[in-house]
């Protein structure tokens, strides 16, 4: 009796101890905490529902990231924290600015002091500084926009691992909920504004909430794309005319493969222009714990009951987006430097299929080597600044054209696909990406301001020649 007792009383000291560790709901970046979705917008009022975010350390600080942030369902906080982002984004747009927008993952918040807040504001001030150097004018403005959410539930390391699931359902409920009508009225503004600029990254469950948002958009602007012999469009800067953003990528993306293949599927049957844009960029790590283990694990148990039309459904269900090697289309790879543009350039592998033939003078490799991107502390001096960019390392992204192009990341897989399919599901190696949390690190935060800088100047003339860097991700253009 004593022991059943006892037994009782560490339950219920564990059960406290679980919710006295549970993250608060609540947002960080308005005046009220917790105010009505409803009622007329108050966009036009002056407070401080909509501040920029302002760095702790002193660090440089010039372009604005602002707020959005959603409860568990899905629902605003601040419906005018909403409207004030929004409007902020429309002048950007208007001036032919960039808008970049990130959806934070698992065990992440919009507190003052999480790290992928720090790293993303950092990566916008570092696509600001390169940006000028590319065009001295400086004629993009930049608008980061940090979507929130409760990523992190509990607040117990270790512990914390637990939520996993229970995240991966709120991530879809608030993918579902008030992101869409952020991410449309934002598309709007870069419909109306086509000079302008709209990029969309997610990460883990940021990275499901995103694409849960955007996922029949992304159906639509595949039906919408020009074909080949469609000569009312010429160019990069007409080709992507009527575009709703300009990128969308995912980083270690939380969702099932079976999510993309209406998608892939579609993508794959048709032709495409030689400069079309992609849409989609999926970017995960073989090293990815989280997405390569806990989740078929946990989808397992699920799909027990589930029937299928094939085979290949089942993994489908059970692998996440990244780990399902038929659908890998890239590998992403650190090599100490760049090939020579003809290495790097070699003409791709002919399509077994007639209906998709391209020309065979698409590059199937783009190496990004620019040391202007790489994220470091200050230099003391001049000479360790020259050394430090001397050190820069480079990332190749190869096509999975024919077996063995992408050995390091999906063995002898390769995929019939249209050399300019607007869908990429790239797979790096380890040192690119260390584990599910590691997207940040310099190399990996390099490769990522220089694929925004090349996709938001494709097809744009620079303001100003675009300074010679060897095989950098700007003057490669086309990528693969």
């Amino acid at each position: 009796m004593l022991h059943n007792r006892m037994l009782c009383v560490l339950c219920i000291i564990g059960a406290l101890s679980l919710l006295s560790g549970c993250a608060e709901l609540q947002p960080y970046h308005t005046g009220n905490a917790i105010s009505s979705t409803s009622g007329p917008s108050t966009a036009g009022a002056t407070s401080s529902t909509s501040p920029c975010y302002e760095p702790a350390a002193a660090v440089p600080n010039d372009v604005c990231v602002r707020f959005v942030e959603y409860d568990d369902f899905g629902n605003l906080f601040n419906r005018a924290q909403q409207d004030q982002t929004v409007e902020a984004a429309a002048r950007v747009a208007a001036t032919g600015g960039i808008v970049v927008v990130f959806t934070h993952g698992w065990k992440h918040n919009a507190r003052q002091d999480d790290p992928n807040l720090i790293s993303f504001h950092a990566a916008m001030q570092q696509v600001r500084t390169v940006y000028r150097q590319i065009s001295p004018k400086g004629r993009r403005e930049i608008l980061g926009i940090y979507v929130g959410w409760r990523g992190a539930s509990l607040k117990l390391p270790v512990l914390d691992n637990i939520t996993f699931w229970e995240r991966k359902t709120t991530a879809q409920a608030v993918g579902d909920g008030a992101v869409f009508e952020l991410f449309r009225k934002l598309a709007n503004h870069r419909v109306a504004h086509p000079t302008s600029r709209l990029v969309l990254i997610g990460h883990s469950f940021g990275a499901a909430i995103t694409y849960s948002s955007v996922s029949h958009s992304i159906l639509s602007q595949i039906i919408d794309d020009p074909y080949p012999d469609d000569r009312t469009s010429t160019d990069a800067s007409t080709v992507n005319e009527g575009k709703r953003w300009d990128m969308v990528v995912l980083i270690n993306p939380a969702f099932e493969a079976m999510q993309l293949r209406p998608h892939l599927s579609m993508a794959r049957s048709r032709r495409y222009k030689d400069n079309q844009l992609p849409h989609l960029i999926m970017i995960t790590s073989k090293a990815d714990w989280a997405t390569g283990k806990t989740f078929p694990a946990g989808r397992f148990a699920r799909s027990l009951l589930n029937k299928y039309s094939d085979d290949a459904p089942a993994a489908m269900y059970r692998s996440a987006v990244g780990h399902y090697l038929p659908f890998v289309t890239h590998q992403l790879t650190v090599q100490p430097s760049c090939p020579s543009p003809q290495v790097a350039n070699r003409p791709v592998q002919a399509a077994a299929s007639a209906a998709l033939a391209q020309p065979a003078t698409k590059p199937a490799q783009t190496c990004f080597d620019d040391p202007r991107t790489l994220y470091r502390a200050p230099a003391a001096t001049p000479a360790a600044a020259a050394a430090a960019a001397a050190s820069t390392p480079a990332v190749m992204l190869t096509r999975c054209d024919a077996p063995g192009d992408c050995k390091a990341v999906a063995d002898q897989h390769h995929m019939d696909a249209p050399p300019d399919m607007p869908i990429w599901n790239i797979r790096t190696t380890r040192d690119l990406m260390s584990d599910h949390n590691d997207i940040w690190n310099p190399t990996m935060h390099s490769f990522l301001v220089q694929l925004v800088l090349s996709i938001v100047e494709r097809g744009t003339p620079a303001a100003a020649p675009v300074p010679a860097a060897a095989a950098s991700a700007v003057a490669a253009l086309p990528l693969p």
